[in-house]
């Protein structure tokens, strides 16, 4: 029997995809955040946009599909740079869909943003995790800096954690020197 997932095809998101997108988004969030947020923090969180079009527009946005079903999505987009330090790119919006969960989905979302952001010249990634991502994100390499609220539409706060990782190459250079 061959395992769906090598069937699991990453492609820029379209603008077009944008309602399918969203419509995972919600899944995502109510089904793998209900344990970590109170469902009003949830609602909250979703009465605001989940999906950055600015993302899909400069094709840094991807949807991971399996035949014609999308089951994960996320993407990057430029950080800028520390003082003396290299460039950073943010991973964002990383959601798979409930019923495809824990299988990989999101580890190859975030690999193909990485690879893609360091193809574009950015050595340090950085990310805000929402609570149920955390323990994802530390298996793949990403360090906690801080725990803080994420303003919400309504002036609320979510509570997220943000994490940076350091890129292949960054890696590298401070194996060597």
């Amino acid at each position: 029997m061959v395992d769906p997932l090598a069937l699991l095809e990453i492609r820029p998101a379209q603008a077009a995809d944008g309602p399918a997108i969203e419509e995972l988004h919600r899944a995502s969030v109510r089904r793998l955040a209900a344990g970590h947020y109170s469902p009003a923090q949830l609602e909250r969180f979703l009465a605001g946009a989940t999906l950055d079009r600015a993302l899909v527009e400069a094709g840094t946005y991807y949807v991971a599909e399996l035949g014609a079903r999308l089951v994960g999505s996320g993407g990057w987009m430029p950080a800028g740079r520390a003082p003396g330090g290299p460039w950073r790119a943010r991973i964002r919006a990383i959601f798979v869909h409930p019923d495809w969960a824990r299988r990989g989905i999101g580890r190859r979302l975030v690999s193909h943003a990485e690879a893609a952001a360091a193809q574009a010249g950015f050595g340090t990634f950085e990310l805000e995790a929402a609570l149920p991502g955390v323990p994802l994100y530390q298996r793949i390499g990403y360090r906690e800096v801080a725990r803080y609220g994420l303003a919400m539409p309504d002036g609320a706060t979510l509570p997220v954690v943000r994490m940076e990782k350091a890129g292949a190459t960054t890696q590298a250079a401070s194996a060597s020197g």
